[in-house]
């Protein structure tokens, strides 16, 4: 079967994706592979991508004994050849090193809620975290936005640009990122010490993300280590979503037109990054009855206190 172009594209995107570092989890051999691949045996792999995702991937040896933690580096090799002679290639994934990567020790579990502007991720982080907060506490965000009398209590810390690029660069913040604006520059991130502090108490910390530090905290800490839930605006289209989204800036009177006007632009690519990167999120809710997605969280907390 010829592909149309729909079909195409999502594979070359599906395809990129797969094209970045990874660590080995697993692996087995194929001794006998199906009709049309190469009868050499094949080895197999679960590996952990560079921004947290689970594949599994051809694994090229070069003579090397695969063992689990090793680094692989992707590449583009024949996989296949189909009855009508068309040559299919696969992202593939080269052993470059002898020895394994030392495995990293499990952290702990980080409940992330990511959305875009105006869905109630500060909201909904505030209840949750008062209803549990024998088991999980919020981690301040450090920023150089300015502060805000709408800002809840201790859920800032507020720097200058300087300061912030101290921390980047020293490595004292283990997730960064710039999210653009026309009245100043917004730059976010998150301290280790200060999810470790909350670790270190028994509780999970609780953050709330967007694309970039949602993929930053994953490949600090490991997927397995974030419960990821997205926040999604009540609407069954983009545009409705995006209405809603729209409604609530507004209504809740802390910004500017030029603010909003911002925030919407954020929020579409937001909205796309749900679609592209599902692999990240362990959960999507629908924020349209506050009470409702606070117990569904609620349950969350509960099932990793347990775990």
């Amino acid at each position: 079967m010829h592909d149309f172009p729909p079909s195409a594209a999502r594979r070359a995107t599906e395809h990129r994706k797969m094209m970045q570092e990874g660590t080995i989890l697993s692996f087995t051999v194929v001794h006998h592979p199906p009709e049309g691949f190469p009868t050499e045996p094949r080895t197999i792999a679960l590996l952990e991508l560079s921004d947290g995702t689970r594949v599994t991937g051809l694994l090229v040896t070069n003579g090397i004994t695969p063992v689990i933690g090793q680094h692989v580096q992707p590449r583009m090799r024949l996989s296949r050849i189909t009855s009508e002679k068309l040559r299919i290639y696969e992202p593939a994934y080269e052993i470059t090193e002898q020895k394994p990567v030392e495995q990293k020790v499990f952290p702990g579990y980080i409940l992330a809620l990511t959305g875009p502007s105006g869905v109630g991720k500060s909201t909904v982080t505030a209840r949750l975290t008062r209803s549990v907060g024998r088991f999980a506490a919020p981690v301040p965000i450090v920023t150089t936005r300015k502060a805000k009398d709408t800002d809840e209590k201790g859920e800032y810390i507020h720097v200058s640009a300087e300061e912030f690029m101290d921390l980047k660069k020293s490595g004292a913040l283990v997730a960064a990122t710039d999210i653009p604006s026309k009245t100043e520059q917004r730059w976010y991130g998150y301290r280790a010490s200060d999810i470790a502090a909350i670790w270190a108490k028994g509780k999970i910390p609780v953050v709330i993300t967007e694309m970039g530090l949602l993929q930053e905290l994953s490949r600090h800490y490991g997927r397995r280590s974030i419960l990821s839930c997205g926040l999604l605006p009540p609407g069954r289209s983009k545009r409705t979503m995006l209405s809603a989204l729209l409604h609530r800036l507004r209504s809740r009177g802390r910004d500017t037109e030029e603010s909003i006007e911002d925030r919407m632009k954020n929020a579409e690519r937001d909205l796309a990054f749900f679609r592209d990167q599902k692999e990240l999120f362990d959960h999507l809710l629908v924020n349209e009855d506050l009470d409702t997605v606070v117990n569904s969280l609620k349950g969350h907390v509960m099932e990793l206190v347990k775990a």
